[in-house]
């Protein structure tokens, strides 16, 4: 298996938990990460602003210049971004991830929140922007 999908399916195996569980105590979740380091060291991250509900798209943003940044300075191999949206009627947790390698795809976990309880549907994959690994 290609080294892009072996390193991004690790950092995917870490935040989906997590989204999981945010939804699961709050209803929601803001952005947040987790990146790999060279020597497979993985780091979580998330983002914060000044405002007390910041927008999602504007800690995405701030997100996605880190990794930038850092993968520029080759500080990181791989990254994920996990982040709530709404796709073909349905709430999702969408998560993109990319590789040094040029591996890019976003992965879309569609859910349903009832009564304390999270209904997990078919996920399902598109292609990824590449932005991170320019």
């Amino acid at each position: 298996m290609e080294q892009g999908k072996i390193d991004t399916q690790k950092l995917f195996d870490s935040v989906l938990p997590l989204a999981q569980q945010f939804l699961l105590e709050n209803d929601e979740f803001f952005p947040f990460g987790e990146v790999m380091k060279p020597n497979g060291e993985q780091v979580s991250l998330s983002a914060q602003l000044e405002d007390e509900r910041p927008s999602s798209s504007d800690l995405i943003e701030l997100l996605k210049n880190h990794y930038i940044q850092s993968a520029q300075s080759q500080d990181i191999i791989a990254s994920s971004l996990a982040y709530d949206v709404k796709i073909e009627g349905s709430d999702a947790i969408a998560v993109d991830l990319d590789h040094v390698s040029g591996y890019s795809v976003t992965v879309f976990v569609p859910y349903e929140l009832t009564d304390n309880e999270l209904v997990i549907g078919k996920m399902f994959t598109l292609k990824g922007k590449n932005q991170i690994f320019k």
